[in-house]
Parts: structure tokens; sequence; C-alpha cells
């Protein structure tokens, strides 16, 4: 008998996936009264739900005879009591404690590619997937992103392209991850209120590295770098610079000196101008797609015409450095743009010096949430390199004022606002004054926190933004204020 415990989407999944295989299950929840048990019942029928208290005495229970396995949602932590107790006894008793990711990689019927890190793994698993099917690959992508991994196994496929995350990769042996491809796209400080340490969160995400048939490194993060000399396969390796062959890498993926051409060893394979995706950073997520879809389909399929105009065609995810509209003003333009889904500093960054790097001319940003215990340190540094203004806010909104203003001073304008719509009201007249025949400033969300202080969730913070710039953007015929003493 298998015990689930969570039941939330990954947890319906895990049922479903017992259930067709025939094998029996029970599903426990730390919820208590507030677990949804009738839909489970109603799903998977009486018998189905443990009704006694989490904790190491429940492995007595005549509920869970002959337990054989755990299925852990990613979502629970497994340091914290009472699930701490009944998962470090049942380890003791040498039954296997798995999330749903590794109970999925044991049993796929079919190869997968593998892709994490902190910032920007939804954009290159949704970019691969999109490049294998042009590449005429029936493909199917999940795992922290939208379906379930265990659900993919009941569609018919030719490869699974998955995102992982840390806490679904917490429960899984790196020994029995076996990727076709995977990448670790770079490490930043992130979920350490629950890993504990940068280290810790880092040695997690290479786990999907140690034995994959091809690893795709990007030599830029120091960290991910190391990671090149435990690889059991072949090291491919990208980078925003030089062509670096010092990682004994097969192949080299790589954009040129002015970052205007995406190359492969010392071949062009793309011009930057071909990709509809916004930010240099994006250029390195397009490098590191192309390197996986090569491990899987080969060096031709990325001279192939549906694949090239797949890649040209790929815009973005939702909240993910999402153009939502542009206010043509004094011959220029205001351009909003949704990085709703940067949750966390590293994401934040990247979108900001990504910006400046692809041509920009000045953004103003709107940052704040729930710190997560982050530093802001490095969010300050790239505001003030970057920043024209910044507009704050959420419940952390004075803790990051205090770091950004004891790092730019007065350099720029700061201010804290109650409403997320207040706050770009504010970045319009910053950006609009400075906008200028020829120019293109760049209202950008791009919070660096949680958003649960004020939205149910990153979705709904990043829709309020849409709303509120689309309505900016609907009165393009309204003459804008120009202020000529700080146009530029």
């Amino acid at each position: 008998m298998k015990l689930i415990v969570g039941m939330g989407q990954t947890g319906f999944s895990a049922g479903r996936f017992f259930a067709r295989r025939g094998e029996s299950f029970v599903a426990a929840d730390t919820r208590g009264a507030s677990a949804p048990c009738a839909a489970w019942l109603e799903a998977f029928g009486v018998g189905t739900v443990f009704d006694g208290e989490i904790g190491a005495a429940m492995l007595d229970s005549a509920e869970l005879p002959a337990l054989d396995g755990i299925v852990l949602s990613p979502g629970l932590n497994p340091a914290v009591e009472p699930l701490a107790g009944a998962l470090g006894e049942a380890r003791r008793r040498g039954i296997p404690v798995e999330s749903d990711i590794a109970v999925a990689l044991r049993h796929a019927p079919v190869p997968y590619v593998l892709i994490t890190g902190s910032n920007g793994k939804s954009t290159v698993t949704a970019l691969t997937a999109e490049l294998l099917t042009a590449a005429g690959y029936r493909v199917a992508i999940g795992g922290n992103y939208g379906t379930p991994a265990l659900d993919l196994l009941a569609e018919a496929s030719d490869i699974l392209v998955l995102e992982v995350s840390s806490f679904q990769l917490e429960a899984c042996d790196p020994e029995a991850i076996r990727a076709r491809a995977a990448t670790v796209l770079n490490i930043s400080a992130d979920h350490l209120d629950r890993h504990g340490s940068i280290d810790a969160y880092a040695a997690l995400k290479q786990k999907i590295l140690v034995h994959a048939e091809t690893a795709v490194i990007n030599t830029d993060d120091a960290r991910v770098a190391a990671m090149a000399a435990d690889c059991g396969g072949r090291v491919v390796t990208i980078s925003a610079g030089a062509n670096d062959d010092s990682f004994g890498a097969e192949h080299r993926y790589y954009l040129d000196v002015d970052g205007e051409s995406l190359c492969r060893d010392d071949q062009v394979l793309f011009a930057s101008e071909e990709l509809s995706l916004p930010g240099a950073h994006n250029r390195m997520n397009a490098l590191a797609a192309l390197g996986l879809v090569e491990a899987v389909a080969g060096r031709a399929a990325l001279d192939g015409k549906a694949l090239r105009a797949a890649l040209a065609a790929f815009v973005g995810l939702p909240h993910r450095m999402q153009v939502v509209c542009r206010w043509p003003v004094n011959g220029g333009e205001v351009r909003f743009i949704n990085d709703s889904k940067a949750t966390n500093v590293g994401a934040a960054v990247a979108a900001i010096d990504g910006l400046a790097a692809g041509g920009a001319d000045g953004q103003v940003v709107i940052v704040g949430g729930q710190a997560k215990g982050q530093s802001f340190d490095e969010l300050a540094a790239a505001l003030k390199a970057h920043a024209l203004g910044v507009a704050l806010i959420g419940i952390d909104a004075g803790r990051i004022e205090s770091v950004l203003a004891s790092v730019a001073g007065d350099t720029m304008p700061i201010a804290r606002f109650e409403s997320l719509e207040s706050a770009v009201a504010w970045s319009v007249d910053q950006a609009s004054v400075r906008v200028s025949a020829g120019r293109q400033v760049v209202v950008l969300l791009s919070p660096a926190c949680a958003s649960f202080d004020q939205f149910s969730g990153y979705a709904d913070r990043g829709e309020h933004f849409a709303r509120a710039a689309e309505a900016i953007c609907d009165l393009s015929d309204v003459p804008a204020p120009v202020c000529p003493e700080v146009a530029s």
C-alpha cells in the first residue's frame, strides 16, 4: 500500500496514477478538517483517506497495512513536525519516501528532459517543448510547470519535458535520475527559509545533472559551472560571453561579442533580432533550450524551418517578461512589462539587467511584497545602475526602501504605495517625462518578492498590473506630460 501525503494537485495526480496501476493507496493531509476529503472520496472511493493523526504512530495503524511507500507533496516541508516524525520513522523502517517526480521518473516509458534553476526555468521548459514539437516530437510538458508529472504518464508521447523544483527534488535519489538532457540554469538565494543555505539549495538542483546523458551548463554562474566536474555524461555549455572551451564541453552555445547572435561552436545559429523574447537574459534562455533540443533531436533539427519559426514566434509566458502594451508619447513610447513571476531577487535582477543590456533607454521598476528572508543588496545595486525610479509595494516595502536608500541615496526618486494601481500611475508619470523621439522607457513590474500579502498569487498580481497598464494605453490619444529638464 502507498501513503500519499497531501491532497493537493500533486496528491490527486498520485492517486490517479496508482488507481490506473491497480495499486492500493490511502491519503493523509496536514490541513485536518480543511482538507478536501470529500472531493478525494468522490474521486477515489471509500477507504482511501487516513482518518488518524499524522505522526510516527500512524505507521502502526490498521489503515496502513503493509505500507511500502510514501509519496510526499512538494508543498509540505518534511522537516516540520508532526510530518518530520512520521517520515523519520518511515525511513528507519526502510519505507521509501519520494516526491511525485521521483515516482514519475522511475516509471516514465519515454526519455525525459529536466529543467531547473532559480530563474527562467518555466520559460526554458515551455520553449524547449515548443521547439521539440516543431521538430516533430510528441511532447508531454509539465512537472512543476502545469500538468503534474504523473498525469503525463497517461499520455501518448515521445518525450517528457519537465520543470522540476527544489521542493520536488528533496525526495529524489540522484542515482535514479537518468535524464536524456538536463540543465540547471542558475542559482540564486531562494527558499532558504526551507533549505537552510544556498549550498543545500544548489545541491538539490544538482541532482538532475549527475547522471544526465547531456548536461547543459551555464558557465556564467559560478555555482552551476562547478557542477560540471561531477557530470557523468556529455557537457554542453552556454554563456553570454566568450566561447570558453575550458570545461571540456562537447559543444558550446554562446552570444557573440555584441550579443547580436546566438552561436554554437564556430557557427551563427540565429540573430538576436529574430527573437520575440525581450531582454538579454532571454537570449541565454534560448541558448539553454537549443542545447537541450540538440541533445534530443540532433544538430540538424536546429536548422529546420518549423523550429526556427517556433523560436522566432515564442513570446514567453504570462507574467514572465510579458509585454502588456505600449503607450506612444513624445515621439517615443512607454512600454509596460509584466514580470510578476519574478518572486525572488535573482529573477528581478535578471530582468532589470536584461532590459538594460537589451537596449531599453530607461526603466521605472515596481518591486515589493513578501521578502521571504532575502537580502536585497543585489537588487539595490541593479536598481541603482539601471532604474530611473522605483515604486515600492507590499508588506516589506520599508525594508527594501532602507536597503535601496543606503545604496542609491538620492540618485533616483523612490516612493511607497498602498496599492499596485497607484504605483503604476506614479511609474507612468516618471517614465513619460523621460521619453523623447525614438526612445523607449519601460515600466517594469518585477517584484523580487512573493505576492500573498496583497494578492492570491503572482498571476493575480500580474493581472492587476496588466489592467492598470492597459487602461493607460487605451488613453494613448491623451497628451502626456513633458518635463524638458529631466528628459534625456
